[in-house]
């Protein structure tokens, strides 16, 4: 009887002792788990998914970055207009903002003699079109390249541009909507922070190329003015053209993407200089480019009653051309008839 009493005893200390340790263990894996939490602070280091190394985020409580750019996306300031702090070049050059365009000749109604509407493109591969693909900033920090200086001065409000529905300058064409033909519509996709690994939605919009500007369509009328015996052009529209492409990667066709007036533009234009790539001392204004026909052009178009180009009735690429050139040579030639001698 007495063994049985000491077994049971045993048996129970030894209960006793087990559940004791049990306790202890438990009351110090809490409070390490508490203490764990308590002592974790936001500099604790993450693994970049992107490398695979162990960095330190940014406090949650530390605010963003200030955005550099005017856009507000924070990026280092690359793309903005920057103006140069010293002369660039021997002399300080005069940057002419100030050139105002010489006013047209007034032609009275009765003196409209004869008038002859025609549609011309400028391809800027042309060796004589070159200037139409300088791309450089000039000390004030503005782009030169001359859809730039449309673009730039539509955004400003400077300008105004018209759709492209018809060559009449009849509905005005926001900028906005000008940036969404250009590079498309914004979108929001999902991004991962390749610091913290998180996860987000942003907006984003595809980058302008404006290398992909080949071609400028011109809208001008020939007039004979009877009072100063002579035959004078005057530009109505500048229409930069953009290119439809297939599937297989060729050219479908060229549309004009906004009209823009262009005695609206004169004074714009005359405040910006064309590169002369033989003397870079001896420049025009983009103003007296067109109006003393420095660029190289081909005809599309003349007033007709089916209101057709030349496409549409001339299928063969070398007969278009010689199609525009004898339209050229007729308007030249009726100059001529009209002298007397």
């Amino acid at each position: 009887m007495r063994a049985v009493i000491f077994n049971r005893i045993g048996w129970c200390t030894l209960l006793l002792v087990m559940l004791a340790t049990a306790a202890d263990a438990q009351r110090r894996g809490g409070t390490t788990r508490r203490r764990t939490a308590t002592t974790a602070t936001p500099q604790d280091s993450v693994v970049n998914p992107a490398t695979g190394n162990a960095v330190t985020p940014p406090p949650p409580s530390s605010a963003p970055p200030a955005s550099l750019r005017t856009d507000g996306i924070s990026a280092p300031l690359v793309d903005t207009p920057r103006k140069s702090l010293r002369v660039d070049g021997v002399v300080e050059r005069n940057l002419a903002r100030e050139r105002t365009p010489i006013a047209y000749d007034y032609i009275r109604e009765d003196d409209r003699f004869w008038e002859k509407r025609v549609w011309q493109v400028i391809d800027i591969r042309e060796k004589i079109n070159l200037p139409f693909q300088y791309n450089v900033e000039d000390e004030s920090g503005t782009n030169q390249l001359f859809i730039n200086i449309l673009l730039d001065a539509i955004k400003n409000k400077e300008i105004e541009a018209f759709n492209a529905i018809d060559d009449r300058f009849t509905t005005v064409m926001p900028y906005s909507e000008i940036q969404t033909k250009l590079a498309g519509e914004e979108r929001t996709v999902r991004s991962i922070d390749p610091v913290t690994g998180e996860e987000k939605m942003v907006t984003t919009r595809d980058d302008f190329d404006a290398r992909t500007i080949k071609q400028y369509k011109i809208k001008e009328v020939w007039v004979f003015d009877k009072e100063a015996s002579a035959l004078k052009v005057r530009i109505l529209g500048i229409a930069p053209m953009v290119s439809r492409i297939n599937e297989d990667g060729s050219i479908r066709a060229s549309i004009p993407l906004f009209w823009v007036y262009y005695p609206d533009c004169r004074a714009i234009l005359a405040k910006h200089d064309v590169y002369n790539q033989n003397n870079d001392a001896s420049t025009i204004s983009w103003e007296d480019l067109f109006e003393m026909r420095f660029f190289g052009s081909y005809i599309v178009k003349e007033n007709n009653t089916y209101n057709r180009e030349i496409k549409d009735y001339i299928k063969d690429g070398t007969m278009r051309l010689l199609e525009g050139q004898a339209i050229h040579d007729r308007i030249f030639n009726k100059e001529q008839d009209l002298w007397q001698y």
